[in-house]
């Protein structure tokens, strides 16, 4: 029994299921809203209050966007378990969490790291101008140093995440992301020789919730994983009844999120509530799943990361440099304002797209790293047995 437990199934896995598109085109216009909350509602927000409003609040809401990201993230961690049943994909996730995020947080402090040396970030001026020193102006407010930068990249960005010493002050969700990644690991190795695992997830889910953790969004992530394997997100794509509850919850969610609008003590625990029923009509939703399985959603979904990583670095020099100009030439209006978001859009875009590339070629020797710890799979069920007749003598 336990070798079959460590069978491994990779090999067959593009025969038994298609990639789940739409995971990565929520995953994308999610990182684009973080992009547009940015630089909308924190760059210009303060200097032009009619930026902050109603619709941007709903589809430009930077929390938000990033506790759906926690969600698929449990999810997308959970899929090739619960495809295989084998716990070699959850070692190979485990052995490669670590460099899969490390590596391209150390490309974008790099990247902050050469434009401070090169004294292209603007952000302490142009923070002044939009009065927003609080946010723009505490950014990179320091002197370079390269040893704190990988200091800051390989260790500090877990366990010591502050704007203080932050080369990219938007990476606070990589320590929640890593802890995040282990609960769902954890679960998953223990799913099986729990006695209601179902169960045992939900209750953890409820409790993570009620002290606020982050780590409740992840599970359920992994709960949604579970639910798609056994059909159920099917199911709930056909019948008018479906239809109709599924309205009335994206409906709700969207009043709540209209009337917390104001109330920015209160938005965290709402985005909390929001994300995964926003994720669930999203999963149930044959038109909502045709939108994030298109092509623009794809493509998205390809650079989302890298987008995330790098709009800091475009935002700190180009953003900031053109808002400068445009102050200085009296020409900093909500029209060229707009002309400033669209151009960093543009370069943010460009900026991921070649980012993207370099990671996946470093990311192409990450991915031997499991071949070459782990033992294959006939000779890790031979150690098992092997263990287990020592034990029993």
């Amino acid at each position: 029994m336990t070798c079959l437990q460590y069978k491994d199934f990779s090999h067959n896995e593009p025969k038994m299921q298609k990639r789940n598109l739409e995971l990565d085109g929520i995953r994308g216009w999610a990182a684009a809203s973080v992009l547009f909350f940015h630089l909308i509602n924190e760059m210009f927000g303060a200097l032009f209050p009619q930026f902050r409003n109603p619709l941007t609040h709903i589809f430009f809401n930077g929390g938000l966007a990033v506790a759906i990201f926690f969600v698929l993230s449990g999810d997308a961690l959970s899929i090739s378990y619960f495809r295989t049943n084998s716990y070699r994909s959850l070692d190979s996730i485990l052995i490669k969490r670590y460099f899969r995020l490390t590596v391209p947080i150390l490309m974008s402090c790099s990247i902050v790291y050469a434009l401070m040396r090169s004294g292209l970030t603007f952000n302490i001026q142009a923070a002044a101008i939009v009065h927003r020193e609080d946010w723009l102006g505490a950014a990179i407010n320091f002197n370079p140093s390269l040893l704190g930068m990988l200091r800051y990249s390989l260790i500090s960005v877990y366990d010591a995440h502050t704007v203080a010493i932050s080369y990219n002050p938007y990476l606070w969700t990589m320590s929640v992301e890593m802890v995040g990644s282990f609960v769902v690991i954890l679960y998953l190795y223990m799913s099986r020789r729990l006695s209601y695992p179902t169960q045992t997830l939900i209750t953890a889910i409820v409790f993570l919730y009620l002290i606020r953790s982050f780590n409740a969004l992840f599970l359920i992530g992994v709960l949604f994983a579970q639910l798609r394997s056994n059909g159920f997100f099917d199911k709930q794509m056909t019948g008018t009844k479906f239809r109709l509850c599924r309205g009335a919850l994206a409906a709700a969610m969207i009043a709540i999120l209209i009337v917390t609008n104001e109330m920015p003590g209160v938005q965290g625990h709402v985005n909390m509530l929001v994300a995964p029923v926003l994720v669930y009509c999203f999963y149930t939703s044959k038109s909502a799943i045709a939108f994030f399985s298109n092509k623009i959603s794809v493509f998205l979904g390809e650079i989302s990361f890298p987008l995330y990583l790098v709009h800091f670095a475009i935002i700190s020099s180009l953003t900031s440099y053109l808002v400068i100009e445009a102050y200085n030439r009296s020409a900093l209006n909500v029209t060229n304002a707009w002309l400033i978001i669209a151009a960093s859009v543009a370069a943010s875009i460009t900026a991921a797209i070649a980012f993207r590339w370099v990671e996946a070629r470093a990311l192409i020797l990450i991915d031997r790293i499991p071949k070459i710890l782990l033992l294959p799979s006939d000779k890790s069920c031979l150690n098992t047995q092997k263990e287990t007749a020592n034990a029993s003598v």
